[in-house]
């Protein structure tokens, strides 16, 4: 009897040689409907149904990749989607597949509970969320994208008319790579304290009037919108892209904006970058130097992975009291934490340091052999 598996016995068109010599930069699955879980401010799970896009690079001298294995990996996982657990799932898809590059485009509905601004009614307001996670090699990128509807009053009506001005649902589109973590929450509240009024899913009577009179008092013109999201979160960001669509009320077309900082190349513009399906854009350095303090990278690192304070110092060995210290910044991390740090958030010791402020001593050597080569890296 033939103990040979019958998969073993079929032929397996997707591995053979191509000789057209054409690599791709993207072929796998794009809308599947999946269940996944994420995780909001307070630390609180929320099942969704995502629609995932899931590629690889193709070399030039392969014929197909195996579609199937997306599917099996991700049913391999417990479906928990975060910054904690996307890259290591990248990395399952890049074994898996054979390939040096591989990308991830999760789109979910976000459910936040909101307070009526008067009744204080609660009610849910869906938010439409994006992970696009990409792993080339070692190097790992991920992008936030939000959508948030919001309200608008238009300043030209309100200035010529005797009576009331129009207003308009707007729809504004954040895609964010941030240097520190951001949750999905921060994004929405930042939108919606630049607009003309927030949206809510329930409203009574006292509501209502308290919406159309915060509108009136505050009106946002399309670039009014778009500048002050931009203000808002560019702090916190290292590349932004905002894209704001008032539905206008009183025309048959749509107000619209779009902005990218730190700006495109002239080779290089936002279509570009975003291209097909809202893809990650390419990882590119920002235009100013921006450190974030080690005390607050170690609390949003550590509110990432769900850790208490007692928890990642018990990892460290050291007491809650000094690692609330490190993270306030009165206090430094002994550089003999660093390794326990490291392995904790799957990082580098070096990575860590570096972070903390110390330059390794086998980088310092490096950095003091050639001055003048590192000084034209940092600087260009």
């Amino acid at each position: 009897m033939n103990s040979v598996p019958i998969r073993d016995l079929l032929p397996d068109h997707a591995s053979h040689a191509d000789d057209r010599g054409i690599p791709l930069d993207r072929v796998g699955i794009r809308g599947l409907r999946w269940p996944v879980t994420v995780w909001d401010r307070q630390n609180r799970a929320q099942p969704v149904v995502a629609e995932i896009d899931a590629t690889v690079s193709l070399p030039g001298d392969v014929k197909g990749t195996h579609m199937s294995r997306f599917v099996e990996v991700l049913g391999s996982v417990r479906g928990e989607l975060s910054l904690h657990t996307l890259p290591e799932l990248c990395s399952q898809i890049q074994g898996r597949l054979g390939a040096d590059r591989v990308q991830l485009d999760v789109r979910f509905p976000y459910f936040m509970e909101r307070l009526a601004p008067v009744s204080r009614v609660a009610s849910l307001m869906e938010y439409g969320a994006a992970f696009h996670a990409r792993k080339d090699g070692d190097t790992f990128d991920f992008v936030l994208e939000v959508r948030v509807p919001v309200t608008t009053l238009c300043p030209c009506s309100k200035a010529i008319s005797e009576r009331g001005a129009h207003n308009q649902r707007s729809w504004v589109d954040v895609w964010v790579r941030s240097t520190e973590f951001l949750w999905i929450e921060d994004v929405v509240e930042a939108v919606e304290a630049c607009a003309s009024s927030p949206l809510y899913a329930l409203l009574k009577r006292e509501d209502e009037k308290w919406v159309t009179e915060q509108a009136y008092d505050n009106p946002r013109f399309v670039e009014d919108l778009i500048r002050e999201v931009t203000a808002a979160l560019r702090p916190r960001a290292t590349w932004l892209r905002v894209s704001v669509e008032n539905v206008e009320s009183i025309h048959n077309h749509s107000a619209w904006a779009t902005l990218e900082w730190p700006a495109p190349s002239a080779m290089q513009d936002s279509a570009t970058i975003l291209g097909q399906g809202g893809s990650a854009p390419p990882q590119r350095p920002p235009a100013e130097v921006r450190p974030v303090p080690f005390g607050v990278w170690l609390a949003e690192r550590r509110a990432a992975f769900r850790w208490s304070q007692s928890q990642l110092a018990a990892r460290l060995g050291i007491s809650p009291s000094l690692l609330s210290k490190v993270e306030s910044g009165e206090r430094q991390l002994a550089s003999e934490r660093f390794a326990a740090l490291a392995e904790a958030f799957g990082e580098t010791e070096a990575s860590v340091a570096i972070r903390a402020g110390t330059l390794p001593p086998t980088l310092l050597a490096r950095v003091q052999a050639d001055p003048e080569g590192f000084l034209r890296w940092a600087e260009g």
